[in-house]
C-alpha cells in the first residue's frame, strides 16, 4: 500500500481516519484549559487485534481498559461494535503497512496542526491513546515522529520502567502509569522526579487526597495535557466506569484503582 493523500488513503485502509483532535470530555478540557488542540490516536489495546501494543499490561488494567468507557461504552450497551472494528484495523495497519501509516498520521498530523494555528491554538499530540508503543523507537526515513515535528508537543501514558530512565526527545513528555504491581518503580519514578498517574476510587466531581506515599497529589482530570504538570507529582485520576457493570465493580475494588480510605494508612511490614 502507497500512500497518495488522505482521500486515497480512507479508501485504501477502510478507515475513516486515523487520529483526530477534541474527540473526548478531556481533550475538550486541553482546548478550554490548556490552550491544545490535542491529537491523540486510538489502537485496539492490550492483544486485540492480534498484535500486542501494551506489553507491560496487567490482567487488571486489560479488562479495566478505558478502550470500553466514553463512546465505547455507549457502542458496546447498544450492540454496536463499529469504533473497536476500526481501532483494530487501524492496528493492523500499523503493524502491516507501517509507512503507509505513518504518511497517512504524519498528512492528518500537518492538517490538524494547520487548522490549530489558524484558530489560535496550541498543537500538541497523545499517540497513545489506548496503547504503549515505544515512539521514539519508530523511524521514517531515518527520522522519528518527534523530530518530524519538533515544533508540536508529544506527551503520553507509559508503562514501560525502562522508558523513564531513558533520555526522550525534547518535546516528548510522558507520566508513568501505576497499576498496583508497579509501586516500588512508581515510587523511585516520583523521588527522581517523573510523574505518576495514580487512579484512585473517587466519583466524578469527588475531592481526591492531597498525597499519595507521601507525594503532592494533583487533579489529573482538570485537563488531560500532562506536560505542564510539574515533576515529581502523583496524577491523581477519579475512576471512570467501563461498560461491563461487573467487570467494572471488581476491577473498581482491585489492587488497579487505590481506595482512597486506605491511602494514608501505614503498609504493614
Amino acid at each position: 500500500m502507497k500512500f497518495t493523500n488522505r482521500a486515497q488513503a480512507k479508501r485504501q485502509g477502510k478507515v475513516s481516519y486515523l487520529g483526530s483532535i477534541n474527540s473526548s470530555a478531556k481533550l475538550i478540557k486541553n482546548k478550554k484549559v490548556s490552550n491544545n488542540y490535542t491529537y491523540i490516536l486510538y489502537l485496539a489495546p492490550a492483544n486485540e487485534s492480534g498484535y500486542n501494543v501494551c506489553p507491560y499490561s496487567t490482567p487488571e488494567c486489560r479488562k479495566g481498559c478505558l478502550s470500553t468507557s466514553g463512546r465505547v461504552k455507549i457502542e458496546v450497551c447498544s450492540n454496536k461494535n463499529v469504533i473497536r472494528k476500526a481501532r483494530i484495523r487501524k492496528t493492523q495497519l500499523f503493524f502491516e503497512q507501517r509507512e503507509f501509516f505513518m504518511r497517512w498520521m504524519i498528512a492528518e498530523m500537518q492538517a490538524y496542526q494547520k487548522k490549530a494555528k489558524y484558530d489560535g491554538y496550541a498543537f500538541s499530540a497523545r499517540l497513545n491513546g489506548t496503547s504503549d508503543i515505544v515512539w521514539e523507537d519508530i523511524k521514517l526515513d531515518g527520522k522519528t515522529i518527534f523530530e518530524i515535528f519538533p515544533d508540536v508537543q508529544f506527551y503520553d501514558y507509559n508503562k514501560h520502567p525502562n522508558r523513564m530512565l531513558k533520555l526522550l526527545p525534547d518535546n516528548y513528555h510522558l507520566t508513568f502509569s501505576y497499576t498496583g504491581r508497579n509501586k516500588p518503580i512508581a515510587k523511585r519514578v516520583l523521588k527522581n522526579g517523573g510523574n505518576v498517574a495514580v487512579i484512585f476510587n473517587v466519583r466524578k466531581g469527588g475531592k481526591l487526597p492531597q498525597t499519595w506515599e507521601g507525594f503532592e497529589v494533583i487533579d489529573g482530570d482538570l485537563t488531560d495535557y500532562r506536560p505542564n504538570d510539574g515533576k515529581g507529582v502523583v496524577v491523581g485520576l477519579r475512576w471512570k466506569n467501563i461498560a461491563n457493570r461487573q467487570i467494572n465493580n471488581e476491577i473498581k475494588q482491585s489492587q488497579f484503582v487505590v481506595q482512597v480510605d486506605n491511602v494514608n494508612v501505614p503498609e504493614l511490614v
